[in-house]
């Protein structure tokens, strides 16, 4: 029975372990950053600058839809590819479309469109000032 419990005691096995540790976790330009993500900048689509992608969009046409073909260009740094590029959020009456967002190798860039939609009851200022766009990069 004694060498019964002694074995049971020297296995390391456990029911529950509480144990606090530190995370760091930082953030890099874009530059070296493991997804790079650039800005076309073309007459009205701004990048905002600084190391958080930012768009201003100016002299959109009401009753109109703008697309503004390659404004954003996404490169995944990685070895563990092939990725997929997604946008599955987008604020309101903003569409992203990712061009040839499958398969995509570390190292290779991928080209997105913008679209605004202001046609109908559709309004500039219906787009949020602080919206946050959703760009998901995993492997595929």
């Amino acid at each position: 029975i004694a060498a019964g419990a002694g074995a049971v005691g020297a296995s390391g096995a456990f029911s529950s372990v509480n144990a606090d540790r530190e995370v760091s976790v930082s953030s890099t330009g874009d530059s070296s950053a493991n997804v790079q993500i650039t800005v076309n900048e073309v007459q009205g689509l701004v990048d905002s600058g600084s190391d958080t992608i930012g768009l201003s969009f100016e002299n959109l046409n009401q009753n109109a839809t703008t697309t503004y073909n390659d404004a954003l260009t996404i490169t995944p740094q990685g070895g563990n590819g092939p990725y997929a590029i997604t946008v599955p959020f987008s604020p309101p009456n903003v569409s992203f479309t990712v061009k040839n967002g499958g398969n995509v190798n570390g190292g290779t860039s991928v080209n997105v469109d913008v679209t605004i939609d202001l046609t109908g009851n559709n309004a500039a200022s219906d787009i949020p000032s602080d919206a946050t766009v959703e760009i998901d990069v995993s492997q595929a």
